[in-house]
């Protein structure tokens, strides 16, 4: 059994994250004809990798497969279709694929099925543009090692050993941009937000679904419960997803649905928003408005609320606080995304702690590519598995 004070022993104590993103850099700026195949936030992020580190002209073409981005041109370079990735591959065999989407295995497989060698495509660099370029100053290994009793109080109140291996696992992936962390913490993807290790549905479950996007975890919840539960409350910024959601609901005949077109802040305002074709958050550079409330306010008056699973694209803290008094009141099991900003895998947990003090708190991570997909959980003792 892990010991509660073993936190510092166990963190890496040299900053690694510099060191592997050059080394990455020295090994791919010499394929001279990439394409980024991606061209959402993703592939930005791998573009302005290559840029950081001096190859950007090496990046020839993006590609992806939504027939709408086809021809278009992002950093003045066109988009490519799959067949005419073929055709570029066939008329040169140099070319180098670095895969920007989280689909990556199942785009891996697309890439074989033209004919693309597996020495030809990059699984690596995505993930690793994504842990590096959000730091455009200092490092991870700063950041965290500036909170560092924080960071270690959060590690403290931690129940079991398998949360405490994840929080680790995640901070050390974050000091080093080294994947192997990922791959030896990773809970199954489809456990996220019911993890049957956490979590144990009831039959009159009252759930609110912060950030329920198209509704993907309103179907899997309906499996889990095999539809016996009393409402759902899926709440959804982006005007676009929601159209989505509501089709859903309404195509599969989900019962007890209330959905809400808003943003969950800490008070009721207008925000500017990027919209799910670029980054689905909150941003002052958002092209977009939205309406925001808080849960104290969405939730007013309802009764039974038991389950609260936020996925907000960093919003996060800013939605818990406009939750404290529901949350207070029924205190409903907290299953919080905490991946977006590093700073909440302190700030988070230690919020949800506060609420009450019996809350007992768990932290699983679900992408063994990615650091993406880190859950903590705070579940009142009388729910515990």
């Amino acid at each position: 059994m892990e010991s509660t004070n073993d936190f510092r022993s166990r963190l890496l104590k040299e900053d690694l994250f510099y060191r592997n993103a050059e080394k990455y850099a020295e090994k791919t700026k010499h394929k001279n004809n990439i394409i980024i195949w991606g061209c959402s936030s993703g592939g930005q992020l791998v573009f302005d990798f290559c840029k950081k580190y001096g190859f950007a002209s090496n990046v020839k073409y993006y590609a992806d497969n939504n027939k709408e981005k086809w021809r278009m041109k992002l950093n003045g370079l066109l988009v490519l279709s799959p067949e005419e990735v073929e055709k570029k591959v066939q008329e040169n065999p140099d070319t180098y694929i670095i895969i920007a989407s989280q689909r990556l295995d199942e785009i891996k497989n697309q890439l074989f099925s033209l004919g693309v060698e597996e020495s030809a495509i990059d699984v690596e660099g995505f993930g690793l543009a994504w842990g590096y370029m959000p730091f455009k100053k200092g490092s991870p290994f700063e950041l965290i090692y500036s909170h560092i009793d924080d960071y270690e109080k959060v590690y403290s109140i931690l129940v079991d050993d398998h949360s405490r291996t994840a929080y680790l696992g995640i901070l050390n992936y974050k000091i080093s941009l080294d994947n192997n962390y990922l791959r030896r913490i990773a809970s199954p993807a489809e456990e996220q937000y019911f993890d049957r290790e956490i979590v144990k549905l009831c039959d009159n479950e009252v759930i609110c679904d912060c950030g329920s996007y198209n509704g993907d975890t309103l179907q899997k919840f309906v499996s889990l419960t095999k539809g016996k539960y009393k409402k759902y409350i899926a709440i959804e910024a982006d005007q676009e997803i929601y159209k989505e959601l509501i089709r859903n609901v309404n195509t599969h005949g989900y019962k007890n649905v209330q959905a809400h077109n808003v943003a969950c802040w800490n008070e009721k305002t207008v925000l500017k928003f990027k919209s799910a074709q670029s980054e689905g958050q909150i941003a002052e550079t958002g092209e977009l408005t939205v309406f925001a409330d808080t849960l104290d306010n969405i939730l007013e008056g309802e009764e039974g609320l038991s389950f609260i699973k936020m996925d907000i694209e960093g919003a996060e803290g800013m939605a818990l606080k406009g939750a404290s008094s529901v949350i207070m009141r029924n205190k409903p099991i907290l299953a919080i995304c905490i991946y977006h900003r590093l700073e909440d895998f302190y700030k988070l947990p230690l919020m949800m702690k506060d609420f009450d003090r019996s809350y007992k708190l768990f932290i699983r991570h679900y992408n063994t590519l990615f650091p993406v997909e880190t859950v903590c959980y705070a579940i009142p003792k009388e729910r515990l598995v």
